[in-house]
């Protein structure tokens, strides 16, 4: 902090006969100055705790949204029952007493935020009108003022920043930070984060931060420059706050009717801009002229402090609220903008609020904002009048002519909610008569903006416009709204081109250059596939081909999008493309179990056409099943494990399934003894094939599982009836199958202590693929037979068995991944972060690590979507997971599909280009990794244990520390703002997922069995 000294807080002396008061508020008191209106005030609202004193109440909780304030004040002592209310009310519906007829005093209405939210200034006139407030008074946004005078409330007063809390400094002689920004910039600022963008992009020394209001009072007086960005122009508390605590301020500009002006003079008081490029010069030239700068902070202060203190806003309110006297400079009862001329809540003046509403709200995601409207239309000079006070909205004329129209190119950009752009909107006011709406669908054929207004005169004209305009691939913003968005921009591309007026003047370029500025608006994978499909109705093959790319690269299991490149890639003399796209469009349809998407096509005459090309061989490597063992011997190879799919718990048995299933393959008989527990299995569990005639499910388990832990059955007498009974059958099973060796799998509550008859007295060699550094037995009683061999999953896994004392010769077996079945020959589209979580959702596998750093990406504006797949054994960390989500407002964000089958987690590998591997606890190995690698995914993971093995950091994957959220919020980022070299990574991973297939694995299983047998012979 400053060394500066900080002086005494200020606070208002209301005065001694000050009405008693009871304040229903927005925040918690603390966020509030004490006291506030009277010496004698009680505060109530939802975020306000319930406080007892000695002799009453300082605060009351409400629930929130709509309450009985009688019921509220019936709790007060008689001391304690209010002369004065006070309901601070904004569009958040959060805070709105009713029944405040029924009790006596002065209510008055503190409008809050007016300048955003869903219809602001309807909501509250509507709450007002309901309540009959003595008077309303507006803190800071005065350029509403109009609309309640109008809506026919008779006493309405500006008292800008009435309940600010002052924190006076003393000004630093020199201050300590160059230029600061306190306050939000997350997604719901965008024009805010717009603007201080810019300013880091000029290189100036900008710091943005968060701060409880003691600390922001420090900053702003030791800062060279305070800077303010209005959230949409509105005259903002930050004003006076930062005045008050000597510093010196740069704002935006506001309209003539926000009153900014009214309160201070531009260079004596403080500094305003009026664009980004102004703000640039104007804080470079502050922070070279410090001197400057100090006098008007200097000035700044002292005009607050003798006009704007609080013991002024005290007196101003009351003087208002009570006496009905008002300051000359803070008059706003003349301020009329024509609505008085409409009946008070009639359907054509909600009409035009509803219309500046939306305006109001475009301006926040706009730089500029153009209305397009009819000159002799009498609903735009109206919203003309009353949008005055928006200063990045502007009018232009709307000509009648269709070739006055804008360049035919345009297309309606959708919006993003959280990137500045100029945007503009037509207004169509909708038309009764059919000819007329010939009229409206010339001018829709020609928008050059996103959105629509139209505005009708009743219900059912609202519901024809609706309809009409979802033709046009137009919805309502809200339920009932007259503002219309694009929604479809594919549907309006193939409206406006079918258009007979357009296309038969439209040259072949113009059409080209409509069609490819579809590609920025396409979302979906569908819509790709769509937009490709008209580019190849008008023989632009070129951009078809283009569309299909995207499709792909947003769903790699798009058999129609794969398909339909094969036969572009065929017109155009690429025989190695068209195989490969033809065979991924058939692999596509496989998984997906729909029919071949492309009969017509014979992959046999791509494949000669292409012949001798490394990539052909190189393709088709992934794909070849093995059809002899690549020792050249087949064995009789006996599978012992406790649990084998369907039947499953975790991904255990699963890499069991894929060796044998593997070793079948390579023409090895192999007998799979396992136990039988049918309420573990899980649909689609088993591989790409049928091994179960393989299987033998005749042990049984000494224990069972519940919520993702191993209990032993509570007779210990049982327990070693079991498992001397399970040794009898793996031992009776070696000896019938004539077993030349013996793969291991998890023995968890099966018992290991047939290892040692098998190996010493049958002499079958074993190989024991060990998962964890616990096999299921104690060092001192290990199996010591040279013919047993420990497969370790990983080098860690081993490390950590030598350090437990167990001395095993070993042989590192990762599990495998089946790269054939994964593999994607497209990779995804980097066009936003679509993250997948493949995990038990259970905390020692990390996913609130991961929520967590969703909700820092979400607060910067980062563009993101994100699925969860996994079962979720702990019921209570999904549901606060959910909750969070919720609360974070990221719900539209972030799903969750529970269990997937190796189908479903395919399908949403296709889908995503982000995995991340979160775990907090040591893994033995992580195979989804390798999975998702094989898919063109990039993998960020916490390389715990054994998964630190697949990931290079940099290379092919990004590691974080684990349970760090930021760190893993700075990776994700980091691929945001480097897409080459996210790019890059990606292709390193699906190459890297090659050393890790089931194949190469089993390469290494053949090779110990050959080992161990010649070593027994």
């Amino acid at each position: 902090m400053p060394p500066h000294t900080q002086a005494a807080s200020i606070l208002p002396q209301p005065a001694a006969d000050a009405p008693r008061t009871l304040f229903c508020c927005l925040a918690t008191p603390d966020y509030y100055r004490r006291p506030l209106f009277s010496e004698r005030e009680v505060f109530c609202g939802p975020d306000c705790p319930t406080v007892e004193t000695g002799d009453g109440f300082a605060s009351l909780n409400t629930p929130p949204g709509e309450y009985d304030l009688a019921a509220v004040v019936a709790r007060l002592p008689a001391h304690q029952r209010p002369e004065l209310i006070v309901v601070k009310a904004d569009a958040t519906r959060r805070n709105l007493p009713r029944g405040l007829d029924r009790l006596p005093g002065t209510k008055v209405l503190l409008v809050g935020d007016t300048h955003h939210f869903a219809g602001p200034l309807r909501t509250l006139l509507a709450y007002g009108a309901m309540e009959s407030f003595d008077a309303v008074v507006l803190d800071h946004t005065r350029q509403h003022a109009h609309a309640f005078l109008e809506a026919g409330f008779d006493r309405v007063y500006w008292i800008p920043a009435v309940d600010y809390a002052l924190r006076r400094r003393d000004i630093p002689a020199v201050p300590d930070r160059p230029l600061t920004f306190v306050g939000q910039v997350g997604a719901f600022h965008p024009w805010r984060r717009h603007v201080l963008d810019r300013l880091v992009e000029a290189g100036l020394p900008l710091t943005a931060m968060r701060a409880p209001p003691e600390m922001a009072a420090d900053v702003y007086a030791g800062s060279q420059i305070t800077l303010n960005v209005s959230l949409n122009g509105d005259l903002n508390l930050r004003v006076f706050e930062a005045l008050g605590a000597g510093g010196f301020l740069l704002t935006d500009a506001l309209s003539a009717d926000a009153g900014l002006e009214r309160c201070f003079t531009p260079g004596r008081h403080l500094a305003t801009y009026r664009s980004p490029g102004e703000l640039v010069e104007m804080a470079r030239h502050y922070l070279d002229h410090p001197d400057q700068a100090m006098a008007i902070r200097r000035a700044g202060q002292a005009h607050l402090l003798e006009f704007h203190s609080p013991r002024v806003k005290c007196a101003q309110f009351y003087a208002a609220v009570l006496d009905d006297r008002v300051d000359p400079a803070l008059e706003v009862r003349g301020e009329r903008r024509g609505l008085s001329a409409l009946p008070a809540r009639s359907a054509g003046f909600r009409c035009r609020l509803a219309a500046y509403e939306a305006l109001q709200r475009l301006q926040l995601t706009a730089s500029r904002l153009t209305v397009h409207a009819a000159a002799e239309d009498g609903f735009a000079a109206d919203l003309r009048l009353m949008a005055r006070d928006l200063p990045r909205v502007a009018f232009a004329a709307l000509g009648a002519a269709p070739d006055a129209e804008a360049d035919p190119v345009a297309l309606p950009l959708p919006p993003s909610p959280d990137r500045v752009r100029d945007d503009a909107v037509t207004l169509l006011p909708w038309p009764g008569a059919a000819p007329d709406r010939a009229e409206a669908d010339r001018r829709m054929a020609r928008l050059s903006g996103a959105f629509v207004l139209c505005p009708t005169a009743s219900a059912r004209d609202h519901a024809a416009a609706s309809a009409h305009l979802a033709g046009w691939g137009f919805v309502p913003t809200e339920p009932g709204g007259i503002l219309f968005q694009c929604a479809d921009a594919l549907r309006y591309a193939g409206r406006s081109l079918s258009d007979p007026d357009l296309a038969a003047g439209l040259a072949p370029d113009l059409r080209r250059a409509r069609l490819a500025a579809l590609e920025p608006m396409l979302r979906t994978a569908d819509q790709m596939v769509g937009a490709a499909r008209l580019a190849a109705r008008f023989g632009e093959n070129t951009l078809a081909e283009r569309f299909l790319l995207g499709a792909v690269g947003l769903d790699r299991q798009q058999p129609d999008a794969l398909a339909g490149l094969a036969r572009l890639c065929a017109a155009a003399g690429r025989a190695l493309e068209a195989f490969v796209y033809l065979g991924e469009a058939r692999r596509a349809a496989r998984l997906a179990g729909t029919a071949d998407p492309a009969p017509d096509l014979d992959a046999a005459v791509f494949a000669a056409a292409a012949g001798g090309h490394p990539g052909l061989e190189r393709y088709l490597g992934l794909f070849r099943q093995a059809t002899a063992p690549s020792t050249g011997r087949p064995r009789r190879i006996l599978v012992v494990t406790n649990l084998f799919p369907p039947q499953e718990f975790g991904g255990y048995g699963r890499k069991l399934w894929e060796f044998s299933a593997e070793l079948i393959r390579r023409g090895h008989a192999v007998r799979v003894l396992t136990a039988d527990v049918p309420e573990l299995a899980r649909p689609g569990m088993a591989g790409t094939e049928d091994i179960e005639a393989h299987v033998d499910r005749s042990l049984t388990l000494y224990g069972t599982w519940k919520d993702g832990r191993a209990f032993v059955h509570d007779d210990p007498a049982q327990c070693a009836a079991l498992i001397r009974a399970n040794i009898r059958r793996v031992l009776e099973t070696a000896r019938d199958f004539r077993a030349d060796a013996c793969l291991v799998g998890n023995l968890d509550l099966v018992g290991t202590e047939f290892l040692d008859p098998l190996t010493r007295q049958m002499g079958v060699p074993v190989l024991h693929c060990l998962g964890n550094q616990h096999p299921g037995y104690a060092p001192e009683t290990a199996p010591r037979s040279p013919l047993y061999r420990a497969g370790p999953a990983s080098g860690w896994v081993a490390e950590r068995l030598a350090a437990g004392g167990y001395g095993l010769p070993a042989t590192v077996i990762h599990p495998g991944a089946r790269v054939d079945y994964f593999h994607r020959a497209a990779m995804p589209s980097t066009d936003r972060l679509r993250i997948a979580f493949a995990s038990l959702f259970v905390n020692y596998k990390g996913p609130q690590t991961l929520i967590n750093a969703l909700a820092i990406l979400h607060r910067e504006g980062i563009d993101f979507d994100c699925t969860f797949a996994g079962e979720a054994p702990d019921a209570d960390l999904a549901a606060r997971c959910r909750d969070f989500i919720e609360r974070h407002g990221m719900a539209g964000k972030v799903r969750f599909t529970g269990f997937l089958d190796r189908r479903g987690l395919s399908a949403l590998f296709a889908r995503c280009n982000v995995l991340v591997f979160p775990s907090v606890f040591q893994e033995p190995f992580g195979i989804s990794q390798v999975e998702a690698m094989a898919a063109g995914l990039t993998v960020v993971g916490s390389g715990t244990g054994g998964s630190g093995e697949v990931l290079r950091d940099g290379v092919d994957g990004l590691l974080f520390k684990a349970e760090d959220h930021e760190a893993l919020a700075g990776r994700l980022r980091s691929l945001v703002k480097d897409r080459d070299a996210w790019l890059r990574m990606a292709l390193s991973g699906r190459d890297r997922a090659r050393d890790f297939t089931v194949a190469r694995s089993v390469d290494r299983i053949e090779a110990v069995f050959e080992e161990l047998i010649v070593q027994r012979g």
